[in-house]
């Protein structure tokens, strides 16, 4: 664990569990591909983030089963049928990509749409009820597709990164949107991306019938071949899961006796490594990235800093309203208050306004992949949000804990209110420095991910491949702990943080 590489962690904040009760709950009109036809079914969104749905509302407070679930990792949430069907020319590629659903019975349309697993297409009775189903579901989204980064541990590093190796020895650089969801879920994706070239090719013209019905095959049949996979891979990691803690111990046990010489062993590769590759490594952050580094800057510190600033907005909002109610309603209702406070950062419908302006910037930042190769979008908007939600988590916790001991020694109204308004001001200046900080600890780990990839894949014919000639360096009996991959990357990352570390030296520091 000590040797292994480490500078490519997702930055994602650590939030508390959501409630345990249903977030949302209604009918929706759903488009169903077997008959071709829209049906009324009860949905409700457990607390976990499962979107279930039945029959009837009768048939969910009668205890039945539901007629289907489904989890939200992974998902799009589509706001009109021309982006559900350009989503659809991109998968079923040579095929219609019209949207394969008959007459809606409404105006107030949206779509969950995932690659590999069943689409949605739903139809809400109101504009309101699609706005609230579409802030939940989001917030489901998120939740459930940063669960592996939000454990913010060495094991979910260690498995990114494995991951990681693996896709570029296939010559695939920065995996990007593919590390949405648990384990297996990661796993699958980057199964399914070696698959689908080959499924394309040799299955997709085999598939016979007019357009619509070839592709409804189509995807049935990409979603079977993942629900397999998942299947499978999911049996095989929770039986790794039992043997891993043997694995450890064991790993410990051989690392142990011998540290010390291995991290001397390491410390004589790696500088043997940087001799040969910091060269090439400086020149081409000199070409390739200082140029940029002010434009991809301020690209990510757009959509973290106003979603930042709605959500201080938004909670000085709801504390002036609280005040504004102490003025003229029984002061027993406070408490009742200070605990809807505390839930501000779990009511999507609320905080959406916040996570919105992360969303604005999705197009400008799509112009990051065709600079650089960087194909995390939805990943990087994703973190901006729960950095935004703990944010929120944070004031609203300290304003509680702030609040308690001065309540208890303030008499009447306005005594009361007064001591309100100084906790405002002091959780909104803390508030200041610690958004502060986080934004500038998210652009620059963001930089990482968008321009370690970017260096690696440049410097892989001069550099990477040469490797092999270093293998003999390390001893027999560490050939399993000590990897010169991780020592190259270690050197290259070196020499991208000092790029970046001079890019910041030139920038003035209001502008992170």
């Amino acid at each position: 664990t000590l040797l292994r590489f480490s500078g490519s962690s997702l930055l994602c904040p650590q939030l508390r569990r959501p409630p345990d009760t249903a977030l949302h709950e209604g009918s929706l009109s759903q488009y169903d591909g077997d008959s071709c036809s829209w049906q009324e079914n009860y949905f409700i969104l457990l607390g976990d983030f499962t979107l279930q749905w039945f029959e009837s509302e009768e048939a969910l407070r009668k205890g039945c089963e539901p007629r289907g679930s489904t989890v939200l990792s992974g998902y799009l949430l589509l706001s009109s049928p021309v982006e559900y069907a350009k989503s659809l020319g991109d998968l079923c590629q040579g095929l219609a990509g019209d949207s394969p659903f008959a007459d809606p019975p409404g105006e107030f349309l949206f779509f969950l749409y995932h690659p590999f697993r069943r689409h949605f297409c739903f139809c809400a009775g109101s504009a309101g009820s699609r706005r609230i189903w579409r802030a939940a579901l989001r917030d489901g989204i998120r939740y459930r597709s940063t669960e592996l980064q939000r454990r913010d541990s060495l094991e979910a590093e260690a498995f990114v990164e494995a991951v990681r190796f693996y896709r570029q020895e296939r010559g695939r650089y920065g995996a990007g949107d593919l590390f949405l969801g648990s384990e297996p879920e990661i796993l699958g994706n980057v199964l399914m991306e070696d698959l689908l070239p080959v499924l394309r090719s040799q299955v997709l013209p085999s598939i016979r019938g007019s357009e619509r019905r070839r592709q409804q095959l189509w995807l049935q049949f990409l979603q079977e071949v993942y629900r397999l996979i998942l299947s499978e891979i999911s049996s095989e990691f929770q039986g790794f899961q039992k043997e891993k803690e043997k694995l450890q111990i064991e790993l410990e046990k051989k690392i142990r006796p011998d540290l010390d010489q291995m991290l001397t062993l390491k410390d004589q590769i790696a500088s043997k490594l940087q001799a040969m590759v910091q060269g090439p490594a400086e020149s081409c952050c000199g070409q390739g990235v200082e140029p940029h580094l002010d434009d991809v800057m301020e690209e990510l510190v757009r959509p973290i800093s106003s979603g930042v600033e709605a959500v201080r907005s938004l909670f000085a909002w709801r504390v002036d309203e609280m005040i504004r109610l102490v003025r003229s309603s029984p002061v027993t209702l406070l408490q009742k208050e200070l605990l809807a406070l505390g839930r501000t950062s779990w009511q999507p419908e609320v905080m959406q306004p916040c996570y919105e302006e992360a969303e604005l910037y999705r197009e400008s930042l799509r112009g990051l992949e065709e600079r650089f190769g960087f194909h995390g979008v939805t990943s990087l908007i994703l973190s901006a949000q729960n950095l935004m939600q703990q944010l929120m988590q944070n004031a609203t916790h300290t304003f509680q804990q702030l609040s308690q001991q001065p309540l208890g020694r303030a008499s009447g109204r306005h005594q009361l209110t007064r001591v309100l308004e100084q906790v405002k001001e002091r959780v909104l200046k803390k508030f200041d420095y610690d958004s502060g900080s986080l934004r500038k600890r998210f652009a620059q780990e963001w930089l990482v991910h968008i321009f370690l990839p970017f260096l690696l894949k440049h410097l892989e014919s001069g550099c990477k491949l040469e490797l092999p000639r270093y293998e003999s360096f390390v001893f027999a009996d560490f050939g399993g702990i000590i990897n010169l991959e991780n020592l190259y990357e270690e050197t290259v990352l070196a020499a991208l943080l000092r790029a970046v570390g001079r890019g910041e030296g030139l920038r003035s520091p209001g502008n992170i």
